[in-house]
């Protein structure tokens, strides 16, 4: 059976907390903590539950990436993060880095790009891999070999296998960019194809492929109007498929020599999280780092 590598979209993970921790965290210091909290939770949580031999914890390093280089529209619409967020960013990276796992963050790079790559990388050492993120973009990555966790109430999480995905889609994962492509993805500015949703954006992949078979049957496509809209989006949409497509040759390399696991129970952790006035956790971190060191 394959070793399993666990990759965590971290940054996603921050604003997920951010918004579901709406009461008053932070430090002794005064500096708000509450998503710092809550992505060290998730972490703590998706270790427990998932067995793993290998983990990388990724990080966005700015909001500026090649796809501006493309569209500088791309998410240009997308506010400045609240005043009590910014901090937070900073001090989940030295989380996460205190656990002593790998931490991956590369200017110029979405950290989606940084786990298509290394999720190549694994898949080629014979690992299966499990991604935790709320990005369903990730969801192109879906294969025999990987799947994708979605964080849901509670605390638990949602399982998408390649089956789950052609279940709910109706159309194999090899065309979800096409489908990303035509339907348009407001969340990154991507407006798509002009008066094509998300049903007609399925149904046009599911009957034809990938949008070379449905240019290359453009005059069977029914309704006319539907035709004229494709039209005249034809070289607009394959741009919004290079965008919404993830980079599989991001320059990051796995190494699956050393240690790749995070150590909970870590003095530098322990002591990041007592400065950051995490009495509770603290303690949980420790006895899941007892724990994982009898498992592993």
């Amino acid at each position: 059976m394959a070793q399993r590598m666990l990759l965590i979209d971290a940054t996603g993970l921050i604003f997920r907390a951010y918004y579901s921790i709406r009461s008053e965290m932070s430090a002794p210091d005064g500096t708000p903590v509450n998503a710092v909290y809550g992505l060290m939770r998730m972490m703590m949580k998706v270790f427990r539950d998932i067995p793993a031999a290998a983990c990388g914890i990724v990080f966005d390093a700015g909001r500026k990436t090649f796809r501006n280089e493309i569209m500088p529209e791309y998410k240009a619409h997308r506010p400045e993060p609240p005043d009590d967020l910014r901090p937070q960013f900073g001090l989940s990276i030295d989380t996460a880095r205190a656990t002593q796992a790998p931490v991956f963050i590369l200017e110029g790079f979405e950290a989606d790009d940084i786990i298509a790559t290394l999720t190549g990388q694994a898949r080629r050492q014979n690992y299966s891999v499990s991604i935790l993120t709320g990005d369903r973009d990730i969801l192109q990555l879906l294969s025999p070999q990987c799947e994708v966790l979605m964080p849901a109430k509670r605390g638990e999480f949602t399982v998408f296998s390649e089956k789950a995905f052609t279940d709910k889609y109706e159309f194999p994962v090899e065309r979800f960019v096409d489908f990303k492509a035509l339907m348009g993805d407001p969340s990154d500015n991507i407006p798509g194809v002009r008066g094509i949703g998300e049903k007609g954006a399925a149904k046009l992949v599911g009957t034809y492929g990938k949008l070379e078979q449905i240019y290359g049957n453009l005059d069977l496509v029914k309704p006319a109007s539907m035709q004229a809209k494709l039209r005249q989006a034809k070289e607009e949409v394959f741009m919004f498929r290079d965008l919404v497509t993830l980079r599989p040759d991001v320059p990051v390399t796995y190494d699956f020599t050393q240690r790749t696991l995070p150590d909970f129970g870590a003095p530098e952790l322990n002591k990041l999280l007592s400065d950051l006035g995490f009495n509770r956790i603290r303690q949980d971190a420790k006895d899941m780092g007892d724990l994982m060191a009898d498992l592993y």
